[in-house]
């Protein structure tokens, strides 16, 4: 289903500050007042999801996609617009920035939101910051009981395990979707405040899938001597933070530190002062270190 280009608007500023990232974050940029243009309907919980591998290495239906057989001399992705609704089997709905025209494979990003956010905004910066060559999948997450309005749901995610659970089910739907066009391979995991917390737990499990990381204004406790270590030992390459804070510039820092003494590279870039948010000038310095973050990956 594509969706709405109204559903699409930018976000602007977050209502908190990164110490408040689990508590919520509102569009970035607007101050508190009428609620912007919203999705037409909310989508309610769903059962439980797809199961993670026991060992928390490649499930079942990433090891098939392994071993699909690359796509050659396809006709040109097509699609009514940039973004389109994906259905995921136990999940609500995710968004999806799909590269339209693309004659070949092409590698996916995890764009997962914060606390009270939203899917779509986060679809709309991604593609802003990389492109469209690329696919970018947007978990969705559970509908807050205290968003807005019924006419403007927020979300979050209950859990790590709960977000990698639809995170598997979402690429599972994607392969599905565009069976010709995936790329089978690693994919690059992106969060923002809430999302970049519960990503570092993820990839910490799962360094085959997310051995690059994207991370920003959150995602830096996570990080111990175990964890790094974890991620290093089974792949981690690479992880960016992206701070526009003090405080979050000096907590990247450290677990940067962690992260390379385990033997994972690190960067850690500042935005000027802006805020807890991921828009703006924020969405600028990642662009221009995100060509680090995906250094001799050919595929992009």
């Amino acid at each position: 289903m594509t969706l709405p280009a109204a559903l699409l608007s930018r976000p602007l500023a977050c209502l908190a500050l990164l110490a408040a990232a689990v508590l919520g974050c509102d569009r970035a940029g607007r101050a508190a007042g009428p609620a912007p243009a919203p999705p037409s309907a909310a989508q309610a919980p769903a059962p439980e999801g797809a199961a993670v591998a026991a060992d928390g290495g490649a499930t079942p239906a990433e090891q098939a996609a392994d071993t699909a057989a690359p796509a050659a001399g396809i006709a040109p992705l097509r699609a009514d617009a940039p973004f389109v609704e994906l259905s995921v089997d136990g999940f609500p709905s995710a968004v999806v920035s799909v590269p339209i025209g693309a004659t070949a494979r092409r590698p996916v990003l995890i764009a997962s939101h914060g606390n009270y956010d939203r899917p779509e905004w986060q679809c709309q910066v991604w593609r802003d910051i990389a492109g469209g060559d690329a696919f970018i999948l947007c978990p969705r997450g559970v509908a807050r009981s205290d968003s807005p309005s019924a006419s403007d749901v927020r979300y979050t995610y209950e859990s790590n395990a709960r977000l990698e659970q639809e995170i598997d089910a979402g690429l599972a739907a994607l392969r599905a979707r565009f069976p010709e066009y995936v790329d089978p391979g690693a994919v690059l995991y992106t969060g923002f405040s809430l999302g970049a917390i519960m990503g570092s737990a993820i990839a910490a499990r799962r360094p085959t899938l997310f051995p690059r990381l994207v991370l920003v204004e959150g995602g830096h406790d996570k990080w111990t001597q175990a964890t790094a270590r974890a991620f290093a030992d089974g792949g981690g390459q690479r992880v960016l933070f992206v701070c526009a804070q003090a405080g979050c510039g000096a907590a990247a820092k450290a677990a940067a530190a962690r992260l390379e003494k385990a033997g994972v590279l690190t960067r850690v870039v500042r935005s000027k002062e802006a805020g807890h948010r991921y828009d703006g000038p924020v969405a600028e310095e990642t662009r221009r270190a995100l060509a680090w973050a995906l250094e001799g990956d050919t595929r992009w």
